[in-house]
């Protein structure tokens, strides 16, 4: 047996499989973790992060427990937490969603000195930003995302090590070396010291710690892998053929990434700002393009919908069966509007905003609508990919709630993309690659 913790932004999870990633057991739990911040900013109580993870592992089987031969962790990708001398948090976890790098002209002028382009609640800007601003906590020593953390906390280590998986999405890391990129760290300003060291993905971060393995009912001893990125946990635990797949994902956001073939050669020079490389186990890469409203755009259409019966005088109906009755519309509709979702803004250009075109006499009917915001959703993501990373692939490999609740968005998957959808059955996918990887890697 193997476990996997996965400690998100919302909740964490922690599960146990089999050798053959065949899931034994289930717990997961909300954690709120978050913190009261200044508008704009966004942190989590990392103590708390840890205690609720440990928590979830407790309320696995401890007969299953016993039996567990490996850990492996996962988590929110990009934040960052500062550590002291005795690995204890000497700030919350800032994470991926902190707007205060946005002030005005601190990331164009981090980018002119790097030559990176960290988006804000990346680790590099938020270090960055720290240190411009005077506000590097006095005791820090190191840093670490959170299950970067969690790992160092189950060997008894005060300081995280990190794998390249996490270590790319802080920024300021050379994806061709797999390694920090040292002097755009010192463009930055950022203590060299601070910087987790990077291991290979799947190599060992320590042994579990005897008196952590006392209070989780694990065997102690038993290898602790370096933890891994969420996103690429979750296309461990959901591709059987990384190389003719593509993996989707629709929750509040949405996320479209592909994975090359071991030795594929890429064109680093060939760069967009819509989608990025990422490091995947294996000395592979995946290519990944993520919007910000992928779900929030589905929802906003149901608010809408709401909001107008309101304003008539009517009482809306029920808020399943208005998602239920979109869907139905939407399926049942013979044409559409072009609806561009970026109502958040997207990474690569926060000044973007959503808009609805092709409007004439036919009128805004919901089916028409609900059509086009769908199918806008899905053109959205595949339109930030390269087209290279779309040839070959024989499938597309669907998670998020999103996408499993609303068969509208499944149909506009499979013609946006050309290719048969297969839905995963959803079951805290991120956690169990995590597992996965822990139980597989050679490294261990």
């Amino acid at each position: 047996m193997h476990l996997g913790i996965d400690i998100g932004t919302t909740k964490v999870a922690a599960v146990i499989a089999d050798r053959q990633g065949r899931l034994q057991a289930v717990a997961s739990r909300a954690h709120g973790a978050d913190l009261p911040a200044p508008a704009g900013r966004a942190e989590q109580d990392a103590a708390r992060l840890l205690e609720a993870a440990w928590a979830g592992v407790r309320e696995l089987p401890a007969e299953l427990r016993h039996r567990v031969r490996s850990v492996g962790l996962t988590g929110q990708m990009h934040g960052v937490v500062l550590l002291d001398g005795a690995g204890d948090a000497v700030s919350p976890l800032v994470t991926w969603q902190d707007g205060r790098c946005l002030e005005k002209g601190f990331l164009d002028d981090l980018a002119s000195r790097c030559g990176y382009a960290p988006s804000s609640g990346f680790g590099g800007a938020t270090l960055a930003w720290l240190v411009r601003h005077g506000a590097m906590p006095a005791r820090a020593v190191s840093a670490g995302t959170i299950h970067d953390v969690a790992a160092a906390r189950l060997c008894g280590h005060a300081k995280p090590v990190t794998d390249p998986t996490d270590a790319a999405s802080w920024g300021l890391f050379d994806l061709r070396t797999l390694a920090w990129d040292a002097e755009a760290v010192a463009a930055a300003g950022i203590p060299r010291a601070l910087l987790p060291e990077v291991r290979p993905g799947g190599s060992r971060a320590g042994d579990l710690a005897p008196e952590m393995a006392d209070s989780l009912g694990l065997p102690a001893g038993i290898p602790v892998a370096v933890a891994i990125g969420d996103n690429q946990a979750s296309l461990l635990a959901t591709l059987r053929e990384p190389q003719a797949e593509i993996a989707l994902t629709v929750g509040t956001g949405g996320q479209v990434s592909a994975v090359l073939a071991p030795g594929a050669a890429i064109d680093w020079e060939e760069y967009a700002p819509t989608y990025e490389y990422r490091p995947y186990p294996g000395g592979r890469y995946a290519v990944v393009a993520a919007s910000l409203c992928g779900g929030a755009a589905w929802a906003w259409l149901a608010d809408a919908a709401e909001s107008w019966t309101r304003d008539l005088g009517l009482e809306p109906l029920p808020r399943e069966r208005v998602f239920e009755r979109l869907n139905e519309l939407g399926l049942a509709a013979s044409g559409e509007v072009t609806v561009r979702p970026h109502f958040l803004g997207e990474r690569h250009d926060p000044r973007l905003r959503g808009s609805i075109e092709g409007l004439d006499l036919a009128g805004l009917g919901l089916g028409r609508l609900a059509r086009g915001l769908a199918r806008g959703i899905l053109v959205n993501l595949r339109e930030m990919l390269p087209p290279w990373a779309l040839k070959g692939r024989a499938r597309i490999v669907g998670s998020g709630n999103a996408l499993r609740r609303n068969p509208l968005l499944q149909r506009m998957a499979e013609d946006v993309f050309g290719l048969p959808l297969q839905l995963t059955e959803g079951r805290e996918e991120a956690a169990l690659g995590a597992a996965i990887l822990s139980a597989e890697s050679p490294q261990m």
